[in-house]
């Protein structure tokens, strides 16, 4: 044989040998090499299975009370649990009771619903009160989110047929008395998508407890009083820190301040703190009243402390059209009125005549008996109350705000007085917001005292105040121009009444005690 052919056999038996080693490796590896499933939880390795759905069928066989509690199909394993098919030889096998119980004692399991998230609502600042962080809660139906973000709604809205009116486009135009909605809307971005829930979180399967949960707060406890004898909604919600508007929401079947209670009944007194934003722009048309503006003649035949009424006084009645924003009920401030008020009857002044001047000095000091008569409303008109002197949201409101007036209009003193405090330290327009404590949260203000321990105050002013500290002021001077800053959501008028100084432990009354009714 040649050396060539000696060559060439020998490189064919040297393939065929390697041939027939690389089969025979491969058949070793393909008796041992081991199919398995490698389970991990939170990114850790817990174990190896041979069947990926004997575990699911497992959870699910074994999870049969969570599968009756929230009336589903299914439970899955936690949404980190990952497995993931591989292949080795030394892969040593775990049961599937074994892998069950790890999970159950590390994670939660889980079943599929929906993630709701409710982005924070920022409102004109960053730091307003009704500000909340965002928030998620989980519901296994997305009808449940509708039904309850609609009921929470209806609370703040008098008559559904109004909201359904709205909703469907068919709420006409404003002609007569009445409101339309031009705007209804929850402030805050509501984001909902598909999850694997933990059955450890709170799961709402109705839209009642979660309406319940949004409107008076998540971690709310339910307070409840028992009706006595001689109690009215007023008295009860007075006592519990609630305006009669809170207490009609918390219970609803009552659609009237004046609905009669029935002794022994139990009545929902829990304070609203809602989770979420519900915000209603107005259009209402309505008859307002205007107080009558009170005179004193005197007449010095008489002594010091005579008082007659001359007339009565009339009060004057006007159509007026405006438009303002509720936010949960409240009404911000910066009511826009509408055109000009239609007069239905004209205010005619109160008439009293009082005896000679007593040597104390001005009608204002000579005691404190005639509080009640000749006080002089501290704006200009036309104007809209938005704020009453209440419990709002918990908190006492010490004053009423007063806003709608004209553009730049003026501050007036409702009595005779000497000013006896001024800031004029905040932005004129700095407001907007309930967490801008500059002047004690009244923004720039005037303090008169009127005698005898009497004071106002008069807060939310512009910078440029007209008065000053120790000037002497009539029933009706300017003292600066309504305003929005401190604690405010909008351009109006804070105007409270104390007795002693209202920015130093005096105590507050209703401002309405000092007007007509």
């Amino acid at each position: 044989m040649k050396l060539k052919d000696k060559i060439i056999t020998f490189v064919i038996c040297l393939i065929v040998i390697s041939l027939y080693v690389v089969i025979a490796s491969y058949n070793y590896m393909d008796n041992d090499i081991k199919h398995v499933y490698n389970v991990y939880l939170n990114n850790e390795v817990i174990g190896s299975i041979t069947n990926e759905d004997d575990l699911y069928a497992m959870i699910n066989r074994k999870q049969s009370l969570i599968k009756q509690r929230y009336n589903v199909d299914n439970v899955y394993p936690p949404e980190n649990l990952k497995v993931v098919e591989n292949y080795s030889y030394d892969a040593k096998i775990t049961s599937i009771d074994s892998i069950y119980n790890k999970i159950e004692e590390l994670q939660d399991f889980t079943i599929l619903g929906y993630e709701v998230t409710f982005s924070a609502y920022k409102g004109d600042s960053e730091e307003d009160e009704n500000n909340h962080d965002a928030f998620n809660v989980y519901i296994l139906d997305k009808q449940i989110l509708n039904d309850a973000l609609k009921e929470f709604i209806l609370v703040f809205i008098e008559d559904e047929e109004d909201f359904n009116n709205y909703m469907n486009g068919t709420q006409g135009t404003l002609e007569e008395i009445g409101t339309i909605y031009e705007k209804l809307d929850i402030l805050e971005d509501i984001t909902i998508r598909e999850k694997y829930i933990s059955v450890n979180e709170k799961i709402y399967e109705n839209s009642e407890e979660l309406a319940q949960d949004l409107l008076f707060g998540f971690n709310h406890k339910e307070n409840r009083y028992t009706v006595k004898e001689g109690d009215t909604i007023e008295k009860i919600a007075e006592a519990n820190k609630l305006n009669k508007q809170e207490f009609l929401i918390a219970n609803p079947k009552y659609t009237s301040e004046q609905a009669l209670l029935t002794i022994g009944e139990q009545v929902n007194v829990t304070l609203i703190n809602p989770e979420i934003s519900f915000s209603a722009i107005v259009l209402e048309m309505k008859e307002e009243e205007e107080d009558y503006n009170t005179v004193i003649e005197r007449d010095n035949t008489q002594a010091a402390g005579y008082e007659e009424i001359k007339f009565p006084g009339v009060k004057g009645l006007s159509l007026q059209t405006k438009r303002y924003t509720n936010v949960n009920g409240e009404t911000l401030n910066d009511v826009e009125l509408i055109g000009a008020p239609t007069i239905i009857r004209e205010k005619v002044d109160r008439i009293i005549v009082k005896g000679r001047q007593s040597s104390g000095g001005s009608w204002g000091k000579e005691t404190e008996t005639y509080i009640g008569s000749g006080w002089l409303w501290p704006t200009e008109v036309p104007y809209s109350v938005t704020s009453e002197y209440d419990w709002r949201w918990g908190k006492m409101h010490n004053g009423i705000d007063i806003s709608g007036t004209p553009a730049d209009s003026h501050v007036l003193a409702a009595n005779d007085g000497v000013v006896v405090k001024v800031n004029t330290s905040c932005s004129s327009y700095g407001g907007s917001h309930l967490y801008d404590m500059c002047g004690s949260g009244y923004g720039n203000y005037v303090v008169i005292d009127h005698g005898n321990n009497i004071f106002t105050i008069y807060g939310h002013m512009l910078q440029n105040v007209i008065v000053k500290v120790g000037q002497n002021v009539k029933m009706g001077d300017y003292l600066g121009f309504m305003g929005n800053s401190g604690s405010s959501t909008g351009r109006h008028l804070h105007f409270g009444y104390s007795i002693g100084d209202p920015l130093s432990g005096g105590k507050f009354k209703n401002p309405r005690e000092l007007f007509p009714r």
